[in-house]
């Protein structure tokens, strides 16, 4: 459970979030000191962004005065050497063109969050829903580039773009990536782009089991015929997102989001930066939740696998909606972690029928005409192939019989 004091998450523009002005970058900070002798921290954040920036060595100098004040250190960012290099190779693309939009929607959040806070997708009801505008979305990303965010309660680290700026890398070309596809993004909001529709929403939405589920693996279903297509590239092109009907399963950690390398969870939201705010309200997944984000944009198609990854531009007809895409987040059982001194440890009948559970959950989260899967769970996490495919299969047909036993009942 998740302490009353946590289910909120603040925001840089909220009074209540104070730091101390180390940098005595007010003026006169006497009248907005507490007790503490903090002051609030959007006073400091208003006054750094109205400071000329026109180069990366300026740009990095006011992240760190940001991080300083924030965290005494520049953190993951480090050097921030690769944001730099990266900044540097488009440099007049840049400051001509984002870093105005990027603190024109900076100083919007206190518009568009005026009780300076986010609900945090507790687990007390079987549904919990957090309903953000494209803008809003988009406010709290450019937030999470300017890292003027702090941890929620639940995690250190991960949760804003900072891990992507350092010399010292994972993987280089995938941090790359990310920041090209953020910077996409923040394209779509200059004037000169097309608008988005006004019923345009990003919801992110922790569905948790219903207690009906709970034997969900031990009906008794005739298995049918399976069809398994094999492709020469995975892809994040609109078909294997499950666009127009369907759905796609994000093969997620407990603690979901982004990273610095190329997982397959960390492609999908890496490449769609309006999935990057679930990691400001989502606490660690537990066995009877999912994740379900809904309406996020994948700004470019990352093909390949692990250091093979490259981007293209995603090749697809007007008539895409984006809207309707839908994103799985169910996080598999760590199986590399468990002996296998009695045998394979995806047999265990309490691995089973917690890996069942948890695909019903998500399966059963919306109508999909269909669900595009990866083998879920088989990489780090060490789970077998023929196992997980057997789960999923079976648990697709356990749901069709619920669900016709459903309307047969009405």
């Amino acid at each position: 459970m998740i302490a009353n004091e946590d289910m909120q998450y603040l925001l840089p523009c909220s009074t209540s979030f104070t730091c101390y002005d180390r940098f005595s970058i007010l003026d006169d900070p006497e009248h907005l000191e507490d007790a503490d002798g903090q002051v609030p921290f959007w006073s400091i954040l208003t006054t750094l962004l109205k400071s000329s920036v026109e180069t990366p060595a300026e740009l990095i100098e006011l992240l760190d005065t940001i991080a300083v004040t924030l965290r005494e250190g520049s953190g993951p960012a480090g050097d921030y050497q690769l944001l730099k290099s990266f900044i540097s190779s488009s440099q007049s693309a840049f400051f001509d063109t984002h870093w105005p939009l990027i603190v024109q929607l900076a100083l919007e959040l206190p518009q568009h969050f005026p009780s300076g806070s986010l609900q945090v997708l507790g687990n007390e009801d079987s549904c919990a829903t957090l309903k953000l505008s494209k803008r809003q979305a988009a406010c709290l990303v450019v937030h999470q580039f300017l890292c003027t965010l702090r941890a929620p309660a639940w995690r250190e680290d991960f949760f804003d773009f900072g891990i992507w700026y350092g010399s010292s890398q994972r993987h280089d070309e995938a941090c790359k990536i990310y920041l090209t596809c953020l910077f996409t993004y923040l394209e779509t909001f200059l004037p000169t782009a097309k608008q988005p529709q006004d019923d345009w929403y990003i919801t992110y939405t922790l569905v948790t089991a219903k207690p009906d589920y709970a034997a969900l693996g031990v009906l008794p279903v005739s298995l049918s015929g399976i069809e398994m297509v094999i492709v020469d590239n995975y892809q994040t092109c609109p078909k294997q997102l499950g666009l127009p009907s369907g759905a796609s399963v994000v093969a997620a950690n407990r603690y979901i989001g982004f990273g610095q390398s190329a997982t397959q969870e960390e492609v999908h939201v890496g490449s769609s930066p309006e999935a990057c705010p679930a990691v400001l309200i989502t606490p660690p997944l537990q066995d009877n939740q999912v994740l379900v984000v809904r309406g996020a944009e994948a700004m470019l198609n990352i093909t390949g696998q692990r250091r093979e990854i490259k981007a293209v531009a995603n090749d697809v007809e007007t008539s895409v909606d984006w809207r309707r895409r839908t994103m799985l987040f169910m996080d598999a059982l760590e199986l590399d972690l468990e002996s296998d001194e009695n045998g394979l440890p995806d047999l265990a009948p309490e691995n089973l029928t917690r890996e069942v559970n948890k695909a019903a959950t998500a399966f059963s989260s919306g109508l999909y005409e269909v669900i595009y899967s990866p083998l879920w769970g088989c990489g780090a996490f060490g789970g077998d192939p023929f196992v997980k495919v057997a789960l999923l299969w079976n648990t697709i047909l356990n749901l069709i019989k619920v669900f016709e036993d459903d309307l047969h009942k009405n």
